[in-house]
């Protein structure tokens, strides 16, 4: 079941109005995900093209865009961590750096980046 929309330019009116509603932040397998819940329901926010839901990959970065839509008071959900997720990131971090390829641009590596979120 897909999920329901909001555009930013709606939730920027949702929050000028001062209309009864609230907005949280959940952790994804890409970043961190806005929903807006109000009397519509729950709603995740879209990108500023509205083509696809925004994903933030820092809570600055959500902070910042809330705020831009004049959103001043968010939850944050919690990050699950599976058991074993701790030796998991330190194996992949080491396999990173024991990896004797040559390192990816940063341009580069974020153009791979955004192109993976743009093909889900």
């Amino acid at each position: 079941m897909k999920a329901q929309t909001i555009e930013p330019a709606a939730l920027a009116r949702l929050a000028g109005k001062k209309n009864d509603f609230s907005v949280s932040v959940q952790p994804d397998d890409l970043g961190w995900v806005v929903y807006v819940h109000d009397k519509q329901g729950d709603r995740v926010l879209l990108d500023l093209e509205s083509k696809a839901a925004a994903v933030f990959d820092a809570l600055e970065a959500v902070k910042q865009r809330l705020l831009g839509l004049g959103v001043e008071h968010f939850e944050i959900g919690e990050m699950e961590k599976d058991e074993g997720y701790d030796q998991w990131l330190i194996g992949e971090v080491q396999a990173a750096l024991d990896d004797p390829s040559p390192p990816v641009p940063h341009e580069e590596a974020i153009r791979r980046i955004r192109s993976a979120i743009h093909a889900k």
